[in-house]
C-alpha cells in the first residue's frame, strides 16, 4: 500500500497513477472521491490521496498477540524511590537541557541511595546514550527496571557492573578511566596493580590517558613499576618522564640535581657561582629537557638551569648551601641571574608538594601560578587568587573554571563584577557549563554587581536573571536530597 505511494512519488503521475486497487477498504469511499474530483489536477489528487494514507497510517495498528513471546516482569526495587521534590528537580534540569545540572541529580540520588520514578527511566536512558560520562551513574539511579528495560533495547544496552572491579574488567573506556581515577584517590597501590595487570592489552591511546590519571597520588611506590618499562611511543614515553619527573628519588630526578650540584655553587658572601657544562647527558635530553632557548634574553645554559630546578625539590637547596629556606631565597634573589630561578622553585614546589615553601615563594611574587597553587587549602587558593585578580582576571577565571569544587562568595563576587563589565566575552554557555562551582549565596549579590556603564546593564540583567533560574534548579536540588 505504502510502497506504491512511494514508487508514484518518484516516478511522477505522468508515468503511474494511483487506483482503486492500492486503498485498504476502509478508505475507498473517500479514495474514490478524491479520484472522481474533475476540480483537482493529477499532482493535487496524488497529494490528497497520500495525505489520506498517511493519517490512516499513523492512525495505530493492533499490536501482535502472541503468546509465545516470553516477557519476565521486571525483578522488586531493593532502593526507595526519590521524592516528588527531587522529580522537579529533575524535570527542571532535564527542561534546561543541561547535563551539569542532570549529573548532579543524578549523583545526589546515588548519594543519598534512591532511584528514579519508572516514568523518567527512558529519558534518562536515551541521554546516556550520547553522554558516555553518565551511564554507569544513570543505570544505578534507573534500579532493577532500568536494566529490565534496558535489555529490551538495544540502544540502552550498556555495559553495566556493580563492583569497581567489574567496572575496570568489563567497562567501557570511559567507565574504566572514572573507575582508575576514584581507585587512585583512595588507594593509589590497588590502582597501580589494576593497570599494571593489563598493561600489555591497553592501547597507546588507554596507556597515555591512564598515565595521566597516576599522577593522582604519584609517590615512591611507584618507582618501581615506572622505571621498568620499556615504552616505544613517545607521547607514553613523555607520560612516563612526567611520572618519574614527580619521584625524588628517581633516577632522572637524581640525575638533574647530581647536574645542578655541580653547576650551582655558593661563593664567597653567600654568593652564586653558576657554570653549566655542556654538552648534556643523553638522558637529560631524552626526558624532556629542551636545549634552544625561547627567549631572546636567556640563554642556552640559563634556560636549561631553569628547567631542571623545576624538576627538584626545592628543600634540597637548604642541604646544599647548608641553611634554611628564607635565606635560600635571599641568596637567590640577591643574585641577577639567581632571581630569574625563583618562578623555577615555585613551580618546584608545586610539583613536588612542598606546602611551606610554595607559601613562601607567592608571598613575594606577583605572578599567577595555577599549577602550583592547588597544593593549597582551598581558602588559602582563592586569598591568592583574589589578591592577583586585578592584574591577572583572565588567568584567574581560567583556573577557577578549571576547578571542580564550588567557588567560595567573595571570589566569586569578584568575578562576577568583572564578568558584568565584560559581558560578550562570558555569556550564558559559560554559566550553564560552570552551575556547579557558582555558590547558591550569589544569588542575593546579582543585583549588586550590575556595572554602572548603561550599555551593559540591559545584558547584565538577563544574564544575572539566567543565573537566578540555574541556581534555583541547583538549590533545588540541594533541597530534594538533603
Amino acid at each position: 500500500m505504502w510502497n506504491n505511494i512511494i514508487n508514484t512519488a518518484l516516478l511522477g503521475v505522468g508515468k503511474k497513477q494511483l487506483t482503486a486497487a492500492d486503498f485498504p477498504t476502509e478508505l475507498l469511499p473517500v479514495a474514490e472521491k478524491i479520484m472522481t474530483d474533475k476540480s483537482l489536477d493529477a499532482e493535487t489528487q496524488f497529494l490528497h490521496l497520500a495525505a489520506v494514507m498517511l493519517n490512516y497510517r499513523q492512525s495505530g495498528v493492533t499490536p501482535v498477540n502472541n503468546s509465545g513471546v516470553p516477557l519476565e516482569p521486571a525483578p522488586p526495587e531493593e532502593r526507595s524511590y526519590c521524592s516528588t521534590q527531587a522529580i522537579y528537580a529533575l524535570q527542571d534540569a532535564l527542561d534546561m537541557d543541561l547535563l551539569p545540572l542532570v549529573t548532579y541529580w543524578l549523583e545526589a540520588c546515588h548519594d543519598k541511595g534512591q532511584i528514579v520514578l519508572p516514568e523518567y527511566i527512558p529519558v534518562l536512558l536515551d541521554t546516556a546514550v550520547s553522554q558516555k560520562r553518565i551511564r554507569h551513574l544513570a543505570m544505578t539511579v534507573c534500579g532493577k527496571r532500568g536494566q529490565w528495560l534496558g535489555s529490551m533495547n538495544p540502544d540502552w544496552q550498556f555495559p553495566f557492573a556493580v563492583s569497581n572491579e567489574d567496572r575496570w574488567q568489563t567497562g567501557s573506556a570511559e567507565d574504566r578511566r572514572q573507575v582508575l581515577q576514584e581507585i587512585r584517590q583512595s588507594y593509589p597501590g590497588m590502582a597501580r596493580e589494576w593497570l599494571q595487570q593489563t598493561w600489555a592489552q591497553e592501547n597507546i591511546s588507554t596507556r597515555t590517558e591512564f598515565l595521566k590519571i597516576m599522577r593522582i597520588n604519584i609517590s615512591e611506590d611507584d618507582l618501581s613499576w615506572l622505571e621498568s618499562l620499556q615504552e616505544k611511543n613517545q607521547k607514553v614515553k613523555d607520560e612516563v618522564w612526567a611520572l618519574l619527573k614527580q619521584i625524588p628519588s628517581s633516577f632522572i630526578v637524581q640525575a638533574y640535581w647530581q647536574l645542578l650540584q655541580n653547576s650551582i655553587s655558593l661563593g664567597p658572601a653567600q654568593s652564586l657561582h653558576i657554570s653549566l657544562q655542556l654538552p648534556l647527558d643523553k638522558r637529560i635530553i631524552d626526558s624532556g629537557i629542551a636545549t634552544l632557548s625561547n627567549e631572546k634574553n636567556v640563554s642556552e645554559e640559563a634556560y636549561i638551569l631553569f628547567q631542571l630546578m623545576g624538576c627538584i625539590p626545592p628543600s634540597w637547596w637548604e642541604s646544599l648551601f647548608n641553611t634554611d629556606k628564607e635565606e635560600v631565597l635571599q641568596i637567590f634573589e640577591n643574585d641577577d641571574l639567581g632571581k630569574r630561578f625563583i618562578p623555577a622553585l615555585i613551580l618546584a614546589a608545586g610539583r613536588f608538594k612542598d606546602a611551606t615553601w610554595l607559601r613562601l615563594l607567592l608571598q613575594k611574587s606577583n605572578a599567577f601560578y595555577p599549577d602550583a597553587i592547588p597544593l593549597l587549602p582551598a581558602a588559602e587558593q582563592e586569598a591568592y587568587a583574589l589578591k592577583l585578580f586585578s592584574n591577572h582576571p583572565q588567568d584567574v577565571i581560567n583556573y577557577l573554571s578549571n576547578r571542580a569544587d564550588e567557588w567560595g562568595l567573595e571570589i566569586t563576587s569578584e568575578v562576577l563584577k568583572w564578568m558584568a563589565r565584560n559581558p560578550y566575552q562570558y555569556t550564558r554557555n559559560f554559566f550553564d557549563k560552570h552551575v556547579l562551582q557558582l555558590p547558591p549565596g550569589i544569588v542575593d549579590e546579582l543585583e549588586k554587581l550590575a556595572p554602572e556603564e548603561p550599555a551593559y546593564q540591559a545584558t547584565w540583567r538577563n544574564t544575572s536573571e539566567h543565573i537566578r533560574r540555574l541556581l534555583a534548579c541547583k538549590i533545588q536540588i540541594n533541597k530534594a536530597f538533603k
